[in-house]
């Protein structure tokens, strides 16, 4: 790395001696902008030749030496107009400094130019392969307007990260790096150049500021790899600290859960107030990250590639989240993007998440994460879903700060607000599986279910398909949706006509379990221990439960549809009844039991179907000695039927 100031009547030396030879001789060889020396030779004749008519005194009060600079104007001129192609050459001109550099391998991205008075800067990131932790090569130069390459710096590592900011003296720029290898990071202490316009100065001496610093911070750079073993993560004016975590053991199981680094402080470079991110935000979003949790992967110390303030709101007419807030007229609700991870390769420990904030005057609350804020194509929309119901912990958070006088009722929640970006998504995806060029016009809230181990939300579907060039109406659905901790819509279960549905929460905890029929199931209660356990006609091979001899079972087409289930375990019904029971008991239980003969089976039986056993799904009980003892579910006959 060149540490060297620069001079016109010095080359400084690299490390590579091919660079060195070409440094010595750009200054003889015509090649490299020198005259060649014949041309010199004739110049010097011609002035002797002319004698007394060259005269070599100064005027007096001019410039004592040609090599003089002219005054410069009070209000300087603008940077010259650089000519097309200039950066990419700039850029091409950076890469090739790299001895590994190869056009055909590797890939670079510019971070950061800015053209000056008599210099250009340039900052490019460039990676020369595949690697786990990236290889992100910080490369930065300046350019003469003539494209020359005047400084060059380069900084090695996986991860490479910048900041600048612009002070008084000119545009400040701090960068630093880490390397990874088999689990452990390490990492070059940061560095802090100065750029006017006219030089580029690596300043070495820490700025003093009154800002507080951690314990035993050198004050050079160039000691803080002698400080301890740290990381650095540059931020515009700042740099933050991290210690590792002492003890701490790479690919070491004992230490799986924690983090490898400890956040140690913030070392200021300026008292400027250069960071727009207010410090909340900064502070809540370090809180996420190092609060994730990274399968065999520490990440306190993961770098935030950026905050940005994506959007602000402070209508709360809709929320109706409860009868009072705390100073409604005067709050704000904030949104905040962040990215975080490392930039050196795309996939690793990389995401994007929003943070959401409520701000009251210049005090922010910090309430909740949320990740699906760019789904919404309406902003507000996309605000609202920080108090809906997939961010329950938004409400908790209100509540427990006082914003909020009561918790609201789940199910309120979920039936006074609008319909999410997510939801309508999810169910135009069921409705082009079934209905191609079909389009949801609204959606309204029906109904919410919180039944065991999930919540089931439903909508009031209407929808219009293009024939022909025009738009006609489909009949009214409802659409079931399973809802996941209130934070986001997992799934759409099921889209369905609502003339078809008698019992809306029935339908819905059918559609949850993967059922045509809720009545016409069977509840396994030992085999999963933590819920119930739900089999009958409908469900998908991949959801059934094989219970061994618990169930004889049959799919159609060889596993994508239960057609019959046929047992004589002690599995209750949905309305409880089991082997063993009275037919008397399973009368009072299913007062719609039919008696006539059910088609293709035979015994001693009653039957119960919700409707026509050529289009329903029926439950049939088999009877000895007056108590049951088999248990049929079929699929609807119309079904049966069909060819596998």
């Amino acid at each position: 790395m060149n540490n060297l100031p620069y001079s016109p009547f010095s080359t400084p030396l690299s490390r590579a001696a091919k660079e060195t030879e070409l440094r010595l001789r750009n200054l003889f060889q015509w090649k490299k902008q020198r005259p060649p020396l014949p041309f010199l030779a004739l110049m010097a004749a011609a002035a002797l030749l002319c004698g007394g008519l060259v005269s070599c005194q100064a005027e007096p009060g001019g410039p004592a030496s040609s090599l003089s600079q002219p005054e410069q104007p009070e209000n300087p001129a603008e940077p010259p107009a650089l000519g097309e192609g200039y950066w990419e050459a700039a850029s091409q001109t950076l890469l090739a400094r790299r001895e590994d550099y190869s056009p055909e391998f590797g890939g670079s991205q510019e971070l950061l130019r800015q053209a000056g008075e008599d210099l250009n800067l340039l900052l490019l990131a460039w990676s020369p392969g595949a690697h786990a932790g990236g290889l992100r090569n910080l490369l930065l130069g300046t350019f003469g307007q003539d494209g020359n390459l005047v400084d060059y710096y380069e900084l090695g590592g996986d991860a490479g990260l910048y900041s600048s900011w612009e002070e008084a003296d000119g545009l400040r720029l701090l960068w630093a790096n880490s390397t990874t290898y088999t689990g452990q990071e390490g990492s070059s202490p940061p560095q802090h150049f100065r750029f006017d316009g006219k030089t580029l100065e690596l300043v070495d001496q820490l700025p003093q500021t009154g800002q507080k610093r951690p314990e035993g911070v050198p004050e050079l750079l160039s000691q803080w790899g002698d400080w301890g073993d740290h990381k650095y993560l540059p931020i515009p004016g700042a740099v933050e600290v991290y210690r590792r975590t002492p003890g701490w053991l790479p690919m070491d199981p004992a230490w799986a859960e924690t983090p490898q680094w400890e956040y140690l402080g913030v070392v200021h470079f300026t008292d400027s107030p250069v960071d727009t991110v207010p410090q909340p935000v900064r502070s809540a979003a370090r809180d996420y990250i190092d609060s994730a949790q990274w399968e065999g992967v520490p990440t306190a110390g993961t770098p935030i590639l950026y905050l940005e303030k994506n959007g602000e709101w402070d209508d709360f007419s809709h929320l109706s989240l409860c009868d009072e807030w705390k100073d409604k007229e005067n709050l704000i609700l904030e949104v905040w993007d962040l990215e975080y991870g490392d930039p050196g390769e795309p996939g690793y420990l990389d995401g994007q998440t929003h943070l959401l904030f409520l701000r009251e005057g210049e005090e922010l609350t910090y309430l909740t994460p949320f990740d699906d804020y760019g789904s919404f194509a309406d902003p507000e929309q996309g605000l609202l879903a920080g108090l809906s119901p997939y961010n329950w912990y938004a409400v908790e958070a209100l509540y427990d700060e006082g914003y909020l006088t009561a918790r609201p009722k789940l199910a309120d929640i979920f039936t006074k607000v609008p319909a999410p970006q997510q939801a309508y998504a999810l169910a135009e995806e069921w409705l082009a599986a079934v209905s191609p060029d079909a389009k949801i016009t609204a959606m309204e809230p029906v109904l919410f279910v919180k039944d065991e181990p999930g919540w089931i939300g439903v909508y009031a579907l209407e929808a219009s398909q293009q024939q022909n060039g025009t738009w006609t109406a489909l009949e009214p659905q409802l659409a079931f949706f399973e809802v996941s901790s209130f934070r986001s819509f997992q799934y759409c279960l099921r889209l369905c006509p609502e003339a078809e549905v008698d019992d809306v929460e029935q339908a819905a905890l059918a559609a949850y379990y993967g059922l045509d029929d809720y009545e016409v199931a069977l509840w396994d209660l030992s085999y999963m221990p933590y819920g119930r356990s739900a089999v009958g006609p409908g469900m998908n091979r991949q959801w059934f439960l094989s219970g061994g001899d618990r169930y004889e079972a049959e799919f159609l087409d060889g596993g994508s549809y239960l057609l019959r289930l046929d047992t004589t375990r002690r599995l209750p019904t949905t309305r409880g009844i089991k082997m063993g029971d009275s037919r008397d008991k399973v009368r009072s239980a299913y007062p719609e039991l039919r008696s006539d003969p059910y088609p293709g089976l035979e015994g001693d039986l009653l039957w119960y179907c919700a409707g026509d056993p050529q289009t329903r799904p029926s439950l049939i009980f088999f009877f000895e000695n007056g108590a049951v003892s088999r248990l049929v579910l079929n699929a609807p006959l119309n079904l049966q039927n069909s060819p596998s």
